[in-house]
């Protein structure tokens, strides 16, 4: 694969194959960008990309694996609220892991001290 030096370059490369359908290689290019010397909230985006893609193959134990990857390497992070948050939280409920739901639940919600945004995920149901 060509060198790339940023992390929208590897956006825009996984962005691309995923356009053309080639999502297996969208993930590859992911993962090689989250192996890069970016910064946490970098990764972290990287990593829910990734497990949106999982999601969508609907494969949610490896979709869960990399949210809580992504959420557990941000959870230091100021980050915008994304409407990414309720999938997450709803992949983590369809995978049979409501304890994980309701902690990252709580976590987002706390963020609305920042982003009052976060509480649009206060009318989700947890079951």
């Amino acid at each position: 694969m060509i060198y790339i030096k940023t992390y929208e370059s590897y956006v825009r490369r996984a962005n691309f194959y995923e356009l053309c359908r080639c999502r297996r290689k969208a993930i590859k290019v992911m993962k090689e960008g989250t192996n890069q010397s970016f910064s946490n909230l970098e990764i972290g985006s990287g990593y829910i990309y990734i497990g949106l893609m999982y999601k969508d193959f609907k494969e949610l134990a490896s979709a869960s694996h990399y949210f809580e990857s992504a959420l557990s390497l941000c959870k230091n992070e100021q980050y915008p609220f994304s409407p990414n948050y309720k999938e997450i939280i709803e992949c983590f409920i369809k995978n049979g892991e409501l304890e994980k739901a309701m902690k990252w639940h709580n976590h987002l919600l706390g963020r609305a001290s920042y982003d009052k945004k976060f509480l649009r995920l206060k009318k989700m149901n947890l079951s």
